[in-house]
């Protein structure tokens, strides 16, 4: 009998056993993130200077790249918020001129063009505004911000024609707004309005700043503009010229946003009146049925009077606005344009309508009351949408752009054409 053969002691028995643990990616960064958050913990405790600049340059590498420049820009672009009549813009990326809308962006390298019929009013992300008179030509050269401290910078060239501006309340320090014209640059504060005037077939350059203040360059020539102070100077000529200028009138009657009904508004018969200046001579009235004051309907001067009676007019909203005019045939800015609503009274009984509360909100004021179903409510030429099935109604006005006394008028017409209208007076701080 041969021998059985037997396996080799060292392979009787053997088993293999292997254990592992999943770990995901997930888990992986997350332990990346705590080491890191742990070190920089570490580092600003031995160097917070260092820590602190090292994010913001990290944080600057984040903000240049071109997602998120597109989406501050995209933030960032200025639109149109006012058209009548021609106005035209050409982009930078292109050759061609299109026509203006609301839906019309601005960027930096764009141009906006208004004929000789056409005005615009364009907003900026930070409130700066500019209102484009006829045959006016600008360029847009800045509406950025700052990614990292939120500065805002607006730059506008006028290339030529006469343009208003005025900015608005700059939230961060580091906020600038300029404008040029020619071969100078004013550089404007918070809440300062001006009108730049550039026109060089006839050698005019001249800015004109009605509040606020203002620093206007030229060269190694600098000059510090206050109210009612003018800039100017000829292409030839070094230097800059100031000047003091004539200011205008404040507006009395009709109030701001009055509310006016009469029975035959054609043949009525409309005082419109203002405060003297001084200096004046004259005053001009322009009154206009469009708000961005243009195709007047009435544009009159008048002569040793601050007032005077205007009939004609039809059913609708007008702005009204008044210049004075010196000795010497200088005209001022015009005075903040006032808001007329001229209604035709329906003759019957009077609407129900009950105002129980007035609250204020800053500059807007809130107005509780009471009307019957299926009225209709306007406060301040704004209509009431709030209005619950038993006719009690809240509303809210407009920011009043002026302090001191102010009038909210709230008007209620039903179903019958019936109208009532009350007025309370208000005292804006």
């Amino acid at each position: 009998m041969s021998p059985r053969t037997q396996p080799p002691s060292g392979d009787r028995g053997r088993s293999v056993e292997v254990e592992w643990t999943t770990i995901s990616y997930r888990t992986i960064a997350i332990y990346i993130v705590l080491a890191i958050l742990l070190m920089m913990g570490i580092l600003y405790l031995i160097s917070p200077k260092f820590v602190v600049n090292s994010a913001r340059q990290m944080l600057e590498v984040v903000a240049s790249s071109p997602s998120v420049r597109q989406s501050v820009t995209s933030r960032k672009e200025a639109h149109f918020v006012n058209l009548d009549g021609n106005v035209r813009v050409k982009k930078a990326s292109s050759f061609q001129w299109m026509r203006a809308d609301f839906n019309t962006s601005l960027e930096k390298g764009d141009f906006v063009q208004t004929g000789s019929d056409g005005v615009a009013r364009i907003i900026f992300s930070d409130g700066t505004n500019y209102t484009l008179k006829p045959d006016a030509l600008i360029v847009v050269e800045e509406s950025r911000e700052d990614p990292v401290t939120r500065a805002t910078k607006v730059a506008v060239q006028v290339t030529s024609g006469a343009v208003d501006l005025a900015t608005g309340h700059f939230e961060t320090p580091g906020s600038t707004s300029q404008v040029s014209f020619a071969d100078a640059v004013a550089t404007l504060n918070e809440e300062s309005r001006a009108m730049v005037r550039n026109d060089p077939e006839k050698n005019v350059h001249e800015i004109t700043l009605d509040t606020g203040q203002a620093e206007v360059t030229r060269g190694s020539t600098s000059v510090q503009l206050g109210q009612y102070e003018q800039v100017s100077f000829a292409s030839e000529q070094a230097g800059l010229v100031r000047s003091k200028v004539i200011a205008p009138p404040a507006l009395l009657t009709p109030p701001n946003m009055e509310l006016l009904q009469v029975q035959d508004p054609k043949s009525t018969e409309m005082l419109f009146s203002w405060t003297e200046v001084p200096e004046a001579q004259a005053y001009h009235l322009q009154i206009s049925p469009s708000v961005m004051l243009s195709n007047f309907i009435v544009d009159r001067k008048v002569s040793g009077r601050t007032s005077v009676s205007i009939s004609g007019l039809e059913e609708g909203i007008y702005y009204w606005m008044v210049s004075a005019i010196d000795a010497k045939g200088v005209e001022s800015q015009p005075s903040q344009a006032n808001r007329l609503n001229l209604l035709h009274q329906v003759v019957g009984n009077q609407a129900y309508l009950e105002v129980t509360k007035i609250i204020q909100h800053g500059r807007v004021v809130e107005v509780q009351g009471k009307t019957e179903p299926g009225t209709t409510v306007i406060i301040n030429n704004e209509q009431v949408f709030s209005i619950s099935p038993d006719g009690t109604f809240r509303g809210f006005t407009s920011p009043f752009p002026d302090a001191g006394s102010n009038v909210v008028t709230i008007t209620a017409q039903d179903h019958k054409g019936n109208t009532n209208t009350i007025r309370k007076t208000v005292v804006i701080e």
